[in-house]
């Protein structure tokens, strides 16, 4: 185990960079439980709890649900524009998350928009539209304003789902994010001798 390091030994207790890190740690708990720093301080001394803030359901990372499955979307549709080769098609899944995403824009979506919009042949577009109707993922409704046209929802247990696994891909992505640590508050300046020894050859 690492030794401590104490006053005693000539050394300082925090180094600028740990004293960075815990402003930083304060200043985000304080934003998180919408508290002053003085108090979050005075919390963690006393050992009391920090309350959590409360979550909005509606949201990730504070981006609307249903802009955030729209991204999602998005950047599943540039896969194959991406490497080059018409690869990957998954047009059940997206069709899905585009009917997330209309839904939680209060929009409806019509049979023709959501085969154009799956970036398949619209025959695949409309065998992937049946065989969803089939297994009860999704509704189709006529409009009785034009009777040429259908529109399509989402059943409700799939517009959960599609949420909670948005929630889950967000996680995992934040998880595997480097945090983002402050700049050291007094860094240390480098002198031309710092930068010889660094780039060139010790001729001392």
């Amino acid at each position: 185990m690492m030794a401590s390091r104490t006053a005693l030994s000539g050394e300082p207790l925090f180094s600028p960079n740990d004293i960075a890190r815990l402003f930083q740690l304060v200043s985000d708990i304080a934003d998180r439980g919408d508290l002053d720093p003085s108090e979050v301080i005075e919390r963690l001394e006393h050992g009391a709890a920090v309350p959590a803030p409360d979550r909005d359901p509606s949201t990730i990372h504070g981006i609307r649900m249903g802009e955030y499955v729209e991204r999602m979307r998005r950047l599943r549709l540039k896969r194959n524009e991406v490497i080059g080769a018409q690869l990957f098609r998954d047009p059940a899944w997206d069709m899905l998350l585009d009917l997330f995403a209309s839904h939680e824009r209060g929009e409806q979506l019509s049979m023709v928009a959501l085969a154009h919009g799956s970036g398949v042949p619209q025959s695949t577009a409309l065998r992937t539209i049946q065989r969803l109707e089939e297994k009860g993922m999704i509704v189709r409704e006529g409009d009785p304003n034009d009777l040429r046209r259908s529109w399509v929802r989402a059943a409700p247990e799939v517009l959960s789902g599609i949420a909670t696994m948005a929630g889950l891909f967000a996680e995992a992505v934040m998880a595997s994010a480097e945090p983002q640590r402050p700049a050291m508050v007094n860094p240390p300046q480098l002198t031309d001798r710092d930068l010889e020894l660094f780039f060139g050859e010790d001729t001392a």
